[in-house]
């Protein structure tokens, strides 16, 4: 990940998207990243399980399922970019 040219101090959170609007401060340590990856990842944890012990799960409209569903891919995501920024910083600055 590199930080962007327009905003000094700003990674974007995915890898070749320099327009993004999500990012993380460039000189974040590395368990930083992580610590936020997993808060990402257990969010997205958590809406499964509810979603999965929901006894009328078959009764919710396909709007309110499908902005679950958006809500899981997006956590899902960042999750990743923020993983991946983890070991990068690792692999740069190694303890």
């Amino acid at each position: 990940m590199h930080p962007s040219d327009s905003f000094p101090g700003f990674t974007p959170l995915h890898a070749g998207e320099h327009g993004s609007l999500l990012g993380f401060r460039s000189d974040a340590p590395a368990t930083e990243l992580y610590d936020e990856a997993v808060q990402r990842q257990c969010a997205a944890l958590s809406l499964l399980c509810a979603l999965s012990g929901s006894s009328n799960l078959n009764e919710l409209s396909g709007e309110p399922l499908s902005g679950c569903m958006q809500a899981i891919r997006l956590l899902c995501s960042d999750a990743a970019g923020l993983y991946s920024a983890a070991w990068e910083s690792v692999q740069q600055n190694p303890a």
